[in-house]
């Protein structure tokens, strides 16, 4: 992840507000009610640094951001294969994390096809993956 973080140093992005430990706890109750499991703890440690970020076409969702960036709102309005919590997207794919496989994917928004699997200690991957870095 710190490759990516170092990405992120010097681009024009936007972030969600400040990450509060409050809001994690109901993104986490909140998708669970859902029939979901609960954000990875490796994605919550991500949030810390950036509670959602949109750059180039791409976004990482968010604990209660409002507007584009709100994890809940995401989930609950884009398509989605079963046993994923959407994590993230860019105009072809989605990142996403698959609370039954214990990883993170990249699928193809169009089909749900896995691209590439991440393990859970993969994120940083990941999210160059879906930042195309």
């Amino acid at each position: 992840m710190k490759n990516f973080l170092q990405y992120l140093e010097g681009k024009s992005f936007r972030a969600g507000e400040p990450l509060e430990k409050e809001a994690v706890i109901v993104a986490q109750k909140v998708l669970y009610n859902m029939g979901m499991d609960f954000i990875p703890q490796t994605y919550v440690a991500f949030l810390k640094h950036y509670n959602g970020i949109k750059a180039n076409g791409s976004y990482l969702f968010g604990a209660t951001v409002d507007d584009d960036l709100d994890i809940i709102d995401q989930n609950e309005q884009l398509p989605r294969p079963e046993n994923v919590i959407l994590l993230g997207c860019n105009e072809f794919d989605y990142l996403v994390y698959n609370y039954v496989l214990k990883e993170y994917q990249i699928i193809d928004r169009e089909d749900f096809e896995v691209l590439e699997k991440y393990e859970e200690k993969e994120l940083g991957n990941a999210l160059n993956e879906i930042f195309n870095v």
